[in-house]
């Protein structure tokens, strides 16, 4: 029985943008490649901002809703929290 992996736009975004991330950094390592390493990062900012676009457009938050009386850490002070 086959299941089928539906990804949505937001994950595949990520997903191919790190794929070509990773492929990047491999082609600055070899000295044949390196002209084609600089060219993609040329592209890379755009690929970046597309992704983050997808993201902020067609991801969705599973988390927990923040209620009314809770602010994120605004409502802490910041000598409470002990990591700064």
């Amino acid at each position: 029985m086959k299941q089928k992996i539906n990804l949505g736009i937001d994950i595949l975004s990520v997903l191919i943008v790190t794929a070509y991330l990773i492929l990047y950094c491999i082609m600055l390592q070899f000295q044949d490649t390196r002209s084609y390493a600089i060219l993609m990062l040329a592209f890379s900012p755009l690929l970046i901002i597309g992704m983050a676009y997808v993201v902020l457009k067609y991801g969705k938050y599973d988390g927990p809703e923040l209620g009314e009386e809770e602010f994120g850490y605004q409502d802490k002070n910041k000598d409470d929290l002990g990591i700064f």
